[in-house]
């Protein structure tokens, strides 16, 4: 006789209790709406890439644009913001959705 495994959660259940956030929309001085996708909810490495080059440099345009489409890259660019402005609108960003997921290696900022 084989013993079955002790199984405490799976991969199926995860992804059904996962509250995803509603993904950031940031309105520019010319009345129109950028998109910032929701890096928590894009496949883990391609995230950990972004993550990782935001954290390094997040005035990047190449890193911003590796986070937003090229359109709403190009719409915010032609803000012609400064750095502390541009730096600004990218915390705020990363902020929104740490403030619903936590951050990396806090769990979910609702648990506790």
């Amino acid at each position: 006789m084989t013993d079955s495994p002790n199984i405490q959660f799976s991969i199926a259940g995860v992804r059904k209790e996962i509250v995803k956030a509603e993904v950031l929309k940031v309105g520019l001085s010319n009345s129109k709406v950028i998109t910032f996708p929701d890096l928590y909810a894009m496949e883990s490495s391609e995230a950990e890439s972004i993550f990782g080059r935001l954290n390094q440099n997040a005035t990047n345009w190449k890193v911003i644009r590796t986070w937003l489409s090229l359109e709403d890259a190009d719409a915010l660019k032609a803000e012609k913001l400064s750095v502390i402005e541009l730096s600004t609108v990218m915390r705020r960003a990363i902020r929104y959705y740490e403030d619903i997921y936590g951050t990396a290696g806090e769990g979910n900022a609702s648990e506790g």
